[in-house]
């Protein structure tokens, strides 16, 4: 009796496309068939047929004629078919044809068919009609008493999928609109609870939140007029790049300078690690505490230079050189310059000097703390000076910082804890290029510490044999000559 299904299935096809004068009476083709038990080829009966079609009068037909539902060879059963039908979100007729789903859904479930079914490829058709965003197919199965909390194989439930999904759906025309419905009648009706955490420790508002659609995070977090900050805390707006929902919670109390029992960190401390200039400015303009240290003893200013270049792309800043507008911010809104912004004893412009690539801004940031007003001699907790500390590892052929520093006073003769001087870290840098041009910035400055000892008793000169490094050797000769 194949053909006879085709028969219909063709006629349904057609009158998608016909004038109301051209549409094919179907279900008179139903009347005339002599066995309503038929099937296609993949054992679909017509049960899947008019449930994919949302055909109501053919299931009450097929239902006073005394067919049985039953479930095609894959498994899936006209709840399944239903959730196939065509439900175009952005047709401005679609409420009349959630209302053919809904009364679908209600006579299948009205039939005996088992909304909990899995098919064979273990799919269950709420869920999936839920990620369709099939609205009046959940309320229908809301309304008949069906419990839908089943999770997937990551302990995620259909809300934690729906929310999870957003941020990449939520273009769709329609599609936000379709999927606050289904949210809507999932807390409602599903018996979902709404604390329920996947395997990764996380809610379905988490997921709202993240995705940027704050309809649905609001309506989750249970304050559905709340479109602002959708019920996020500061830290998770931070998180979430989101500049309105900042600024709205810093104006209505929130404590800038509350660390995260995850991160660990202030709001300002994430807007600086994963470089958001805009979130920068709303934080420091709203009171966040510049100069704020953490349990660990880090500073904002220590997340900007130690974490924002390697974060770059994964907050708001499309530009490099953000991170100097940042450290501009920071300095207008008290950053104390001359204090440690780690547990080393680090001052900024020290840390700096530390570091290697820093997205070619070193120069420019030492720049930037030398005109703040810096003290550029001040050492860490082990003595190291800014100096020091570029001289022994720093690439002055492409950054020129060391000349920088000595053209503003940096202290050449300076001693460390281990009785090092600048010339001494300058002797022994790897970079063989640097080694020679630093060695000679300092000994054309200040030639005095050419012959010092320090507690290993090694020379400048010593450290630079050790180091196999010709040129410095030359140098320091003719400096001691």
């Amino acid at each position: 009796m194949t053909n006879e299904f085709n028969t219909i299935r063709d006629a349904y096809h057609k009158n998608m496309f016909a004038s109301s004068a051209e549409a094919i009476d179907i279900i008179s083709l139903y009347k005339s068939l002599p066995d309503v038990d038929i099937v296609n080829e993949q054992e679909e009966g017509l049960y899947n047929l008019a449930a994919r079609f949302t055909d109501v009068e053919a299931i009450k037909f097929l239902k006073e004629a005394g067919l049985k539902p039953s479930a095609d060879k894959y498994g899936n059963t006209a709840l399944h078919a239903l959730v196939t039908t065509k439900f175009d979100l952005n047709n401005p007729e679609i409420d009349v044809k959630a209302d053919k789903i809904y009364q679908t859904a209600q006579q299948l479930l009205e039939l005996g068919i088992n909304p909990k079914k899995k098919n064979d490829s273990g799919k269950l058709a709420y869920f999936e009609a839920g990620l369709l965003y099939l609205y009046p197919l959940i309320n229908a199965m809301g309304d008949a008493g069906v419990k839908m909390d089943a999770t997937d194989s990551e302990g995620k439930n259909l809300l934690h999928v729906i929310c999870e999904k957003l941020v990449h759906r939520k273009s769709i025309p329609g599609a936000v609109e379709a999927a606050t419905h289904t949210v809507r009648a999932l807390l409602e009706k599903s018996g979902i609870d709404l604390e329920d955490k996947d395997v990764y420790g996380t809610t379905p508002l988490i997921y709202a939140q993240c995705s940027g659609v704050k309809e649905i995070a609001a309506l989750l977090s249970g304050d559905e007029s709340d479109t602002v900050t959708a019920g996020m805390t500061l830290h998770e707006a931070v998180l979430n790049r989101d500049v309105e929902a900042v600024e709205a919670l810093l104006k209505a109390g929130a404590d800038a300078n509350e660390l995260s029992d995850q991160h660990r960190r202030t709001p300002l401390m994430l807007a600086c690690e994963y470089p958001s200039a805009p979130l920068v400015k709303a934080l420091t303009d709203g009171g966040a505490d510049v100069n704020f240290r953490s349990g660990n003893g880090d500073t904002a200013v220590y997340y900007l230079l130690t974490k924002a270049i390697g974060n770059f792309g994964r907050g708001m800043s499309q530009d490099l050189k953000d991170i100097v507008k940042m450290l501009r911010m920071l300095i207008a809104h008290g950053f104390e310059l001359d204090e440690a912004i780690n547990n080393d004893g680090d001052t900024a412009i020290n840390l700096v000097c530390q570091g290697g690539y820093l997205a070619d801004l070193n120069a420019t940031l030492v720049e930037e703390l030398i005109d703040a007003g810096c003290d550029i001699n001040k050492p860490n907790t082990l003595g190291k000076t800014p100096l020091m500390s570029f001289a022994a590892k720093g690439n002055e052929v492409k950054y020129s910082i060391a000349e920088l520093l000595l053209d503003n006073n940096a202290d050449t003769t300076y001693v460390d804890k281990t009785g090092n001087t600048a010339l001494m870290y300058a002797a022994g840098n790897a970079d063989k290029m640097s080694a020679k041009k630093i060695v000679s910035l300092i000994v054309d400055q200040d030639a005095s510490t050419v012959e010092r000892v320090n507690n290993a008793g090694q020379t400048a000169m010593d450290i630079a044999v050790q180091s196999d490094n010709e040129p410095v050797v030359k140098l320091l000769l003719t400096a001691m000559a």
